[in-house]
């Protein structure tokens, strides 16, 4: 039996087929089962079918009327039958099934979002009948099916890259020579990327992109249902070539509604420096030194950078508070957050922690090298402060380290994804983990509250603003 006619006789027995009838299973030597129901059918057709899957001894099980009957060949059985062209899946049909089979090895979900098994399974059958008849020249019809069976679970975060798509994810891994200067989220409410930040005076800023834009196109690529990686990995290229980015303006608020008009950039790639972690201080409305460290994203740097500047810091007059602004931080490197987080917290605290589906947890803890358990710290967040800055923020928090003040609660991205390649050079993400704070709290689609509330806490307010009757 060939890999493709397992497949096909798994998928179609996921009918019910209800009613009497011959029906016939089949347990070949590494024990693999298949059963089949043929309603009105004699035992004989229904015995022979299943004894033609494999060519060897196989034990046979026939159900006719409610009645069972066994028996073992003593020796192989050849049978010639005409195979129902049902039963051997299109490659279409594959990767429906490819995508299904990956989401339900890993995803974090076992109910499938409340659907349970059974309704999981008629998700991929009812993909797979979509796909039926169509050939490989209209493979948007395959992937609006895929995407449509992926949509029953409501995670932005699980979802089907094309070859295109993916080939690109796998670029921006491998590293690219050149970028614009954006920072980009997944906003989960539209399902569409959107810009959360940009480097100060870098190509994306002085050509106009803003953050809140929701990106629509890519170096002529629809990003619709691309994650923000593939995004980025579309703006990166060599240095001195030029991207065009389209962007959806307008709407407001915390989230993107896409409303607004669509806008088309013409961006020259650059080599973009971003230093994540910036040092000054300011003098607070009661004349207290407060060192400000503005930290705009978290890579393998971040910890010792901040580290350093905590040093530095130090060097003049004490500083009675750090404040460290985290609005626009979109993440980045999750170990990063949990480096960095380690600095402010007392030996062996727990600093966040990892669940999988099957409930096994991984928690990460403070080894104490370094920390600085005394200076008082205040987070400055927002509606965009979002994964890695979570992680950072809640562990501060759920310690006692820090009080957090903003107008918003935090975006809310506390889950994992991974991604999986398949054989037609498409892939799916799959969130199969999610992270816990060290108070037990699952922040995804929630966010962290601010213990303080400020009116005065926008992006293009100051930290002095921010801490304005606070401090």
């Amino acid at each position: 039996s060939t890999k493709r006619d397992e497949e096909g006789a798994r998928i179609l027995d996921g009918v019910d087929r209800g009613g009497g009838g011959a029906g016939a299973a089949v347990i070949d030597g590494r024990r693999r089962l298949w059963r089949r129901t043929f309603p009105g059918a004699d035992w004989a057709l229904a015995a022979t079918l299943a004894l033609g899957i494999l060519a060897s001894p196989v034990d046979v099980r026939v159900d006719v009327g409610g009645a069972e009957s066994s028996f073992r060949p003593s020796s192989p059985i050849s049978v010639s039958f005409a195979r129902s062209t049902a039963s051997a899946l299109t490659e279409e049909q594959l990767l429906v099934s490819d995508v299904w089979r990956e989401v339900t090895r890993q995803y974090i979900d076992p109910t499938y979002n409340g659907l349970g098994e059974d309704g999981w399974k008629k998700k991929r059958l009812e993909a797979v009948q979509k796909v039926t008849g169509v050939g490989p020249d209209d493979k948007e019809k395959v992937y609006g099916a895929i995407r449509n069976m992926l949509g029953a679970l409501d995670d932005p975060y699980t979802r089907f890259l094309t070859p295109e798509q993916y080939e690109a994810l796998a670029a921006y891994a491998r590293g690219g020579s050149a970028g614009v200067g954006v920072q980009l989220l997944l906003d989960p409410g539209s399902g569409r990327v959107v810009v959360s930040n940009t480097v100060d005076g870098g190509p994306a800023e002085r050509a106009g992109i803003r953050p809140g834009d929701v990106v629509v196109e890519a170096d002529g690529m629809d990003v619709s249902g691309a994650t923000a990686e593939v995004v980025a990995s579309k703006c990166r290229g060599e240095v001195g070539t030029e991207v065009n980015v389209a962007v959806r303006r307008g709407g407001g608020g915390r989230t993107a509604d896409g409303d607004g008009k669509v806008i088309y950039f013409n961006v020259r790639r650059e080599k973009v420096k971003v230093n994540p972690v910036v040092s000054s201080a300011f003098q607070s409305e009661g004349g207290k030194k407060i060192g400000l460290l503005r930290v705009s994203s978290f890579s393998q740097e971040t910890a010792r950078q901040l580290s350093d500047a905590m040093a530095e810091l130090k060097r003049g007059s004490a500083c009675a508070a750090i404040a460290i602004d985290l609005r626009g931080n979109a993440g980045g490197y999750m170990p990063a957050g949990v480096d960095a987080a380690k600095l402010f917290l007392p030996p062996q605290s727990t600093v966040t922690s990892e669940v999988n589906r099957s409930g096994r947890t991984v928690v990460y803890t403070n080894d104490g090298v370094g920390s600085d358990a005394t200076v008082p710290v205040y987070l400055l967040v927002d509606g965009k402060t979002a994964s890695a800055s979570e992680i950072f923020a809640a562990a501060l928090r759920d310690n006692d380290r820090a009080v957090v003040v903003g107008e918003t609660p935090t975006f809310g991205k506390g889950r994992i994804q991974n991604v999986q390649p398949l054989e037609d050079g498409s892939a799916v993400a799959v969130t199969k983990a999610r992270y816990v704070t060290p108070g037990g709290r699952d922040i995804h689609r929630v966010g962290i509250a601010p213990d303080r509330t400020s009116q005065t806490c926008k992006a293009e307010n100051t930290a002095a603003d921010c801490l304005s009757g606070i401090l």
